[in-house]
C-alpha cells in the first residue's frame, strides 16, 4: 500500500532512519530525539485521572448547574 501510495516503501525507509539514528544517538553519547508530535506522555493528550470530575461547561455554569 505505501509504495502505490508513496511511490516507495515508505514505512520501510522511516523505520530504518529511525534506526539510524537511535544507533547514532548511542555512538555520539547524545540524546535521541523523537519525531512524535506530540511525544510521549505528553500532557496535553493524556487522560485525566480516573475519578476526577471534569470542570463544568459554560452552558452549565450559566444555566446553574
Amino acid at each position: 500500500k505505501d509504495e502505490q501510495e508513496h511511490g516507495e516503501y515508505r514505512t520501510k525507509r522511516v523505520i530504518l532512519e529511525i534506526y539510524d539514528a537511535l544507533a547514532e544517538a548511542i555512538r555520539t553519547g547524545q540524546p535521541y530525539q523523537t519525531r512524535l508530535d506530540p511525544p510521549p506522555a505528553d500532557l496535553r493528550v493524556a487522560h485525566p485521572p480516573r475519578g476526577a470530575v471534569p470542570p463544568p461547561t459554560r452552558t452549565e455554569i450559566e444555566r446553574g448547574a
